[in-house]
């Protein structure tokens, strides 16, 4: 059967919210995707072939490293383990990753085979050519009981298992068969986006996430039609014991096959720009999705969605939440601000608590998210102060906002610790705070309390002032700059 595309906006604000802090074990082939952007002006006139003039040389995580970035961008307590070598591109992968938040890289270091990295020369948004550095012959037995030893070490925290092959020699036939069998001993879902061609390797998995090319290889024949696809999915589910499939279809979507079911979820419209990483989109999302007891349904539908986002961006990218929440804002009625004033004078005649905090909230990231619940839980309602366009402009500059104060508005109103929104066009709140009159003043970061914007007017009514220190290296401004690549 054919399913929407899009998940339910509801099931899709619960699951980002759960998400957060979830344990996620990622286990592959970790890669680092250099990009070297210029210009080309001229043929060289030593051969027929273009002279790029280098302006820039940027490096991010590929492979299995960026189906970890991408769990760490969404929110998720991120455990790495990939083989490196002795070289200089790993300690730019391992620079590069050491910038993620709540991630943990545990590099298997091989001293016989290079960093896998793959070098995309680029002019005016366009790949002139790919040069690879690799070595694909399999880590040893050595390596491979020392990445099962370490999966051992953090399974307890673990909700679900990533393995990501890309056939580059870290996921030994051995090495998947120990960590399944890991996993099922103690009841932690494993995810596989496979490469070998005999399926067979994956025995006893939850899920697997293959593209097309990939099972016309496995199966050995070029099936197209969704029945044939479907029937041979569901031959490898049943033959190798095998929870489900999801096949990737690029522009024609998905097909999602279990025992007994299937689905085809049709892409989601957008503008592809760069297809790089779309399959790490997919994996991680449905992972983060699985991980937080969501169905193989909705996981799929994320994880379309998520994909559907990410090839609009140039090279190896990876997403925030508020770019997944502003698909879902389309129809929302902003509420005037009197009418939020009204309701919040009603809750203020029940007795109820009232907290307030304030920000720009441009790309809702988990450091919000994580503040926000924070807020919430020490008061009956919880108000949200909303810098407007003009005003995030004057703060951070003519670029932003990167989301409009309607969009801004209406994710951070579709989440669960947010009771009401109202924004305000001065560089601070303190003209709204003296309005509202709020019980409770809640600031994120590292400030001192007499320091926080409205304090005096709050404290001297009999209010307080709480600051909740904000998860590390979490900001809209460092997603943005880690994205830029030209």
């Amino acid at each position: 059967m054919t399913s929407s595309s899009l998940p339910d906006s509801d099931i899709l604000t619960s699951a980002i919210e759960k998400i957060q802090s979830t344990g996620i074990l990622v286990i592959g082939d970790v890669m680092l995707d250099r990009y070297v952007t210029g210009d080309v002006t001229r043929i060289s006139p030593e051969a027929p072939i273009p002279v790029l003039r280098q302006r820039k040389d940027s490096c991010v995580p590929g492979g299995a490293a960026n189906v970890a970035r991408n769990l760490a961008h969404l929110g998720c307590a991120v455990n790495l383990i990939g083989a490196v070598g002795e070289d200089e591109q790993a300690e730019l992968l391992i620079d590069a990753l050491s910038f993620l938040p709540q991630f943990t890289f545990h590099p298997i270091i091989s001293e016989a085979k290079p960093t896998t990295t793959k070098t995309r020369f680029m002019a005016s948004n366009q790949q002139l050519l790919r040069l690879d550095t690799e070595d694909t012959s399999a880590i040893t037995a050595k390596q491979a009981e020392h990445i099962t030893a370490l999966a051992s070490q953090m399974i307890d925290s673990t909700k679900i298992i990533i393995l990501s092959d890309y056939a580059k020699g870290c996921l030994t036939t051995g090495l998947i068969k120990d960590i399944i069998s890991l996993a099922d001993r103690h009841n932690v879902p494993v995810i596989i986006d496979p490469k070998s061609a005999d399926l067979s390797i994956y025995a006893g998995a939850d899920m697997l996430t293959p593209n097309l090319k990939e099972i016309q290889i496995a199966a050995g024949e070029a099936i197209t039609s969704i029945a044939e696809i479907e029937q041979f999915a569901r031959n490898i589910l049943t033959a190798h014991n095998i929870g489900a499939m999801l096949v990737t279809l690029g522009a024609r979507g998905m097909v999602l096959v279990t025992g007994k079911t299937s689905h085809q979820i049709s892409a989601h419209a957008s503008d592809v720009f760069d297809v790089s990483g779309a399959g790490d989109t997919v994996i991680a999302y449905m992972a983060a999705m699985l991980a937080t007891a969501h169905d193989n349904l909705d996981a799929a539908k994320v994880g379309n969605l998520a994909a559907s986002l990410v090839v609009s961006k140039l090279g190896t990218a990876s997403l925030c939440p508020g770019e997944l929440l502003a698909t879902h804002t389309h129809g929302y009625n902003v509420p005037s601000a009197d009418a939020v004033q009204s309701q919040i004078s009603d809750w203020q005649k029940q007795g109820l608590t009232i907290g307030f905090t304030n920000g720009c909230f441009d790309l809702i990231h988990p450091g919000h998210i994580e503040l926000l619940q924070q807020a919430a839980a020490s008061c009956d309602r919880l108000v949200v102060g909303l810098n407007s366009d003009a005003s995030v402009k004057q703060l951070k500059g003519a670029h932003r906002p990167v989301q409009p104060q309607s969009v801004r508005q209406a994710i951070l109103a579709s989440l669960t610790s947010v009771d009401a929104v109202i924004t305000f066009d001065e560089d601070t709140p303190l003209k709204l705070i003296k309005q509202l009159k709020p019980d409770l003043l809640v600031k994120g970061g590292d400030y001192q309390a007499e320091d926080v914007v409205g304090f005096d007017e709050v404290t001297s009514s009999g209010g307080s002032v709480t600051i909740i220190p904000m998860l590390d290296r979490y900001s809209t401004t460092s997603f943005l700059a880690s994205h830029q690549l030209g």
